[in-house]
């Protein structure tokens, strides 16, 4: 947090860092990174040099999506890219949604910031974490779990439906208080959805 203050980048915690913000005041017990985004990715790319001299070393670089800090050999930082939709690829989701790591999310969630406490430290976080976590993670998201159920989504809501965006098409998936039968439907059947017998 320092050395990104210190270079003026903006950062806000989210994923399994926020969850553990909000859920536990600290770092999860076990997780060996931490997950951030960040606005302004070419502002964090022309600070490569000087955050590496200071031991922030990069290892991984996936422009527009990601980049992984090197904190020491057990401990990283994944800081993840928070912005708009180029081209018209997603139009007209892109008016109602953003990109995070390529991953399509609300607009509404990231409309205004609040501080929270991580570690001893305030750091940035959206308004309202909990509704982006319940989102993120289904409405038992307060209980620790050691697997949970994860896939992508493409948040566009089509009443009482969210499309879910896969290299393998477009699924479309029932709305957040309905995600764990249809996880236990996916784990049991290998399916989101209800198979009809073939004839």
């Amino acid at each position: 947090k320092t050395l990104f203050d210190e270079a003026g980048i903006q950062f806000a915690l989210t994923f399994g860092s926020l969850l553990g913000a909000v859920r536990e005041g600290g770092p999860i017990e076990g997780d060996t990174d931490m997950d951030i985004c960040v606005w302004d990715e070419e502002k964090l790319r022309s600070n490569f040099v000087s955050l590496y001299r200071k031991g922030l070393k990069v290892c991984r670089v996936e422009p527009s999506l990601m980049y992984s800090f090197m904190i020491d050999y057990s401990c990283y930082l994944d800081v993840y890219i928070l912005g708009n939709f180029k081209g018209l690829r997603r139009f007209p989701w892109s008016i109602y949604c953003m990109s995070l790591a390529g991953f399509t999310v609300p607009r509404k969630f990231f409309r205004k910031w609040t501080e929270i406490e991580f570690a001893g430290e305030k750091c940035l976080c959206p308004e309202y974490p909990e509704r982006l976590l319940e989102f993120w993670y289904g409405s038992d998201w307060r209980i620790p779990q050691d697997k949970k159920g994860h896939y992508d989504i493409w948040p566009l809501r089509i009443p009482g439906y969210i499309a879910e965006y896969t290299r393998k098409g477009t699924r479309f998936l029932v709305d957040a208080e309905y995600r764990q039968k249809i996880l236990s439907r996916k784990k049991t059947t290998g399916s989101y959805f209800k198979r009809t017998p073939e004839k």
